[in-house]
C-alpha cells in the first residue's frame, strides 16, 4: 500500500481494559480510517507498538488515538521486512471467540514473543477492514456449525438455540473484518516454524468449543502491504483481546512496568534554561529546566541520601554561576560544594565565596555587624537561630537574657570602631570591665538601660545562677575553635548581606565531622537568617526580580529557623527576587508548619523515591500518580512539578543528567577565595598586645578594611 503511514505507540501504563474496548468501538465508525493495522515487534531492542494507517487520516488519527488513552505518545516508524508469514484463520468466522480475560490472553502472547532469542524477529499484525453493524438473528437462520456432507444430504438445517444465543451475543455489537498474521525473521526454517507456533499457541486461548483456530501460509509481500484477507469479524472486546497491548497493571516481558508510571514532558518546561533531567515518558527525548523568573516560586527536593538530589541541585547552582546570578549554597556535608568547585570556570572564579568555619583561616563572617540596619531586626533573626540549636532548656527567662545582651551588643558595635562579635556574647554577661563600655553606649535606649540596671543590681551569686544555664550551652559551642576563627572577626573582608547586590556566589560547607553537629546548625541557621535580612534589604532595589539570587540549603530542617513563619518568607522572597531551592530526605523531618508551608509556597517540586508515608502525601498532590509510583523510581528517576510559564505544569518524569565533567579547579578556586576574603594571620605586634587568649577570641584586630 504505497501512502501508508507508520507510526510507532508509546502506550502508557497502567493500560486499562476498558479504554482500549472504548477506542475500539470508535474505530468502527464510519469515519475511521481503512485500512488500519496494529502491529506488535519483539526485538533485540525490545518490544514495539505499531498504527499503520492511510497518509490522509494522519490528523483524524491522532486525535481519536490520544483523545482515548491520555498520555500517549506518538513518534514516526520503520519496521523491517519479515521473512515468514502466517495467516491465523477461524472456522466458522461467524462465531464469537471464547470469553476470556484480554489480559490472560496479552499475558500469553508477550510470553510467546520473549521466546526469540539474538538475531530473532517476532510480530503479529491486526488489520481492521470492513464494519458491520449491530443486527438480530432469525430463530429460521442457517447454522453456521452445519457440517458440508449434512448440508448436502439433508439441506439446510436451522440453528440451535445455543449456538443462536452466541450469534446474537455477537450480532448485538458491532464488528470488523479483520486480519490476524504472525511474521517471524529468524535463521534457520525450524526456528522459525518454532516462533511462529509459539505465538499461535498463544492465540489459540481464544478457541472455543465450536470455533477452531487455524494456521495458513501467507506471503510477506501482503504483510508488507497490509493486504486484507479477513478471517475473522471481531467485537470491541474481542479486538481487545488480539491487539497484543499491555492491559492492566501487570508485568508483561520486554515492557516497562505499570509503575513507575512516565509522564510526558510539556512543551511549556524550558529545555534551555538550568538543564537538570531528561523525560522519560517514551517517545523523542525531552530535556527538563527552569526559567530562572518560573524559579522564583521556590523548590522543595525530597528523596533519600544518594537518590540523586545533590546532582540536580549542581546542575542549577552551576547553570546560575555561569549566568552570573547571585547564588548561595548551604550543605551539610562537603560533597556538593566540592563538586560544584571542581567544575567552576577559571574565569568565574574571582566571584566565589567559600565560608567554611573548618578552614585554617576562614573567611569571615559577623551577623552583629549592623551597619545600617535595624539592630531589632537583626537580633531577632539571630535569636530564632539560638532557639531553635538550643531548643531544650530554652525558655522565657533564656530569651530575655540573651536577647537583650545581643541587642546591646548590636547597638553599642554600630557606635564603635568596629562592632562586636558573637564570640563576646558569653564575655558581655561575666566580664563587668567588658560590660562598663557596652552599657555606657546605649544608655540613650531607656528599655536596654533598664535591663542593665536590673541585671546589674543582683548579687554577684545572683547574676552567676542567671547566666550560668544559658552559658554552659552557649560556651559548648561559641567557643569552638572553628566558630571562633569565623565568627570572631569583627569586621570580614566579605560582608554576606552584600551577596545579592554584588552577585557573588557564596558556597558554605558545614561539615559536621569538623565542626561539630551543634556548631554546623547554629552557624547554618545564622547563615540563613542573614539571607533573610538580605532578602529584605532588596526591597530597596528598583525591579529585584530582573537581578534573581537563588539559595540552596540542604537538609532544610536543620536550618530555616526565621523570625517570621516561613510562609511569608516564601512569599516575601518571591516579590524581592530571591528564589529558595530547599532540599530533605524525607517528610516526617520537617515541622509541621514548615511541611504545611513547603506544600503551599514551594510550587516546583521534584521528588525522587520516597517511603510508604511520604508517597501517600504526595500522591494526594499528583492526580495522575499514586503512592506506588513514588515508591516504585528507580535511583535518579524523579517525578517533577515544575513552574513554567508563571503557572504550575503537570508532574512529569524524568532521569537526572549526570555530573558535568569536573574541570580540576577545587583547590584554585578555594585558595583564591582564601587569598581575597580569609582571615589574615596577627602580626607579630598584635600578638603581643593580646593579653590574654578571652580577649584574642573576643576582640580580633587582624582584619583589612572590607572592599568597597
Amino acid at each position: 500500500m504505497p501512502d501508508l503511514v507508520l507510526t510507532r505507540l508509546h502506550l502508557p501504563r497502567p493500560l486499562g481494559a476498558d479504554s482500549v474496548t472504548r477506542l475500539m468501538a470508535r474505530l468502527m465508525s464510519v469515519d475511521a480510517p481503512r485500512p488500519l493495522i496494529f502491529e506488535v515487534h519483539a526485538s533485540a531492542d525490545g518490544v514495539k507498538h505499531l498504527v499503520g494507517y492511510p497518509s490522509a487520516a494522519t490528523p483524524r488519527l491522532k486525535r481519536l488515538l490520544q483523545g482515548h488513552l491520555p498520555g500517549l505518545a506518538l513518534e514516526p516508524a520503520t519496521r523491517p521486512d519479515v521473512a515468514a508469514v502466517s495467516r491465523i484463520v477461524a472456522h466458522p468466522g461467524v462465531l464469537p471467540l471464547a470469553d476470556i480475560d484480554p489480559e490472560q490472553v496479552a499475558s500469553a502472547i508477550y510470553q510467546a514473543l520473549a521466546a526469540r532469542r539474538g538475531e530473532d524477529h517476532v510480530a503479529l499484525q491486526l488489520i481492521l477492514g470492513r464494519t458491520h453493524a449491530a443486527r438480530s438473528v432469525s430463530a429460521k437462520s442457517a447454522d453456521p456449525m452445519q457440517p458440508l456432507a449434512s448440508l448436502v444430504f439433508e439441506g439446510v438445517r436451522a440453528v440451535e438455540p445455543e449456538t443462536r444465543r452466541r450469534l446474537q451475543q455477537r450480532a448485538a455489537q458491532p464488528t470488523t473484518a479483520a486480519t490476524l498474521r504472525i511474521g517471524v525473521i529468524a535463521g534457520n526454517q525450524k526456528r522459525t516454524g518454532a516462533l511462529v507456533w509459539e505465538v499461535f499457541g498463544a492465540v489459540q486461548l481464544l478457541q472455543s468449543p465450536e470455533l477452531r483456530l487455524s494456521l495458513n501460509y501467507d506471503s510477506s509481500s501482503r504483510w508488507r502491504a497490509a493486504t486484507a484477507r479477513a478471517a475473522f469479524r471481531l467485537s470491541p472486546d474481542e479486538l481487545t483481546s488480539m491487539l497484543a497491548w499491555p492491559l492492566g497493571e501487570r508485568d508483561y516481558p520486554g515492557i516497562a512496568g505499570a509503575h513507575p508510571r512516565r509522564l510526558p514532558v510539556l512543551e511549556i518546561v524550558s529545555a534551555t534554561s538550568s538543564v537538570f533531567a531528561t523525560g522519560t515518558a517514551p517517545g523523542p527525548e525531552r530535556l527538563i529546566g527552569m526559567d530562572p523568573a518560573s524559579r522564583l516560586q521556590h523548590l522543595v527536593a525530597t528523596g533519600p541520601t544518594g537518590s540523586g538530589k545533590s546532582t540536580v541541585l549542581e546542575h542549577l547552582i552551576l547553570s546560575d554561576i555561569e549566568a552570573g546570578r547571585a547564588c548561595v549554597v548551604v550543605e551539610p556535608k562537603a560533597q556538593l560544594i566540592d563538586s560544584v568547585l571542581d567544575r567552576i570556570a577559571p574565569e568565574r572564579a574571582e566571584c566565589v565565596v567559600v565560608l567554611d568555619a573548618a578552614d585554617a583561616m576562614p573567611v569571615g563572617f559577623n551577623p552583629l555587624d549592623i551597619g545600617d540596619r535595624d539592630p531589632d531586626v537583626v537580633v531577632d533573626g539571630i535569636i530564632a537561630a539560638l532557639a531553635a540549636v538550643f531548643e531544650e532548656g530554652w525558655g522565657p527567662r533564656t530569651e530575655y537574657l540573651i536577647h537583650g545582651a545581643l541587642l546591646s551588643l548590636a547597638r553599642a558595635g554600630q557606635r564603635a570602631t568596629d562592632p562586636y562579635t558573637l564570640i563576646e556574647l558569653p564575655r558581655l554577661l561575666t566580664d563587668v570591665a567588658f560590660r562598663r563600655p557596652v552599657i555606657a553606649a546605649i544608655q540613650d535606649d531607656a528599655t536596654l538601660a533598664s535591663f542593665w540596671a536590673e541585671f546589674e543590681e543582683l548579687s554577684p551569686a545572683q547574676r552567676a545562677a542567671m547566666v550560668a544555664a544559658p552559658l554552659n550551652k552557649l560556651r559548648k559551642i561559641l567557643l569552638r575553635g572553628p566558630l571562633v576563627r569565623m565568627l570572631g572577626q569583627a569586621r570580614p573582608r566579605f560582608r554576606l548581606r552584600d551577596v545579592f547586590r554584588e552577585r557573588s556566589v557564596v558556597l558554605v560547607p558545614l561539615n559536621d565531622a569538623l565542626i561539630g553537629t551543634g556548631a554546623a546548625k547554629l552557624l547554618g541557621s545564622l547563615i540563613v537568617a542573614e539571607l533573610w535580612n538580605a532578602t529584605l534589604e532588596r526591597a530597596r532595589e528598583k525591579h529585584p526580580t530582573k537581578r534573581p539570587g537563588m539559595v540552596f540549603v540542604d537538609e532544610v530542617q536543620n536550618y530555616l529557623h526565621l523570625p517570621t513563619s516561613i510562609a511569608d518568607a516564601l512569599a516575601t522572597s518571591r516579590s524581592y527576587g530571591v528564589a529558595w531551592h530547599l532540599a530533605h530526605q524525607y517528610r516526617g523531618q520537617l515541622p509541621p508548619a514548615m511541611r504545611a508551608a513547603l506544600d503551599t509556597n514551594a510550587r516546583s517540586k521534584i521528588c525522587f523515591a520516597v517511603g510508604p508515608d511520604d508517597a501517600r502525601d504526595l500522591a494526594r498532590m499528583a492526580p495522575q500518580l499514586s503512592a506506588d509510583d513514588f515508591q516504585a523510581l528507580p535511583r535518579f528517576e524523579i517525578y517533577a512539578h515544575l513552574v513554567a510559564g508563571g503557572v504550575p505544569v503537570e508532574w512529569c518524569s524524568g532521569r537526572t543528567l549526570p555530573p558535568r565533567p569536573a574541570l580540576g579547579t577545587r583547590a584554585k578556586v578555594r585558595q583564591r577565595s582564601r587569598d581575597r576574603y580569609g582571615a589574615l594571620p596577627p602580626t607579630t605586634s598584635e600578638a603581643a598586645a593580646t593579653t590574654s587568649p578571652k580577649e584574642q577570641a573576643g576582640r580580633p584586630t587582624n582584619q583589612k578594611a572590607r572592599r568597597a
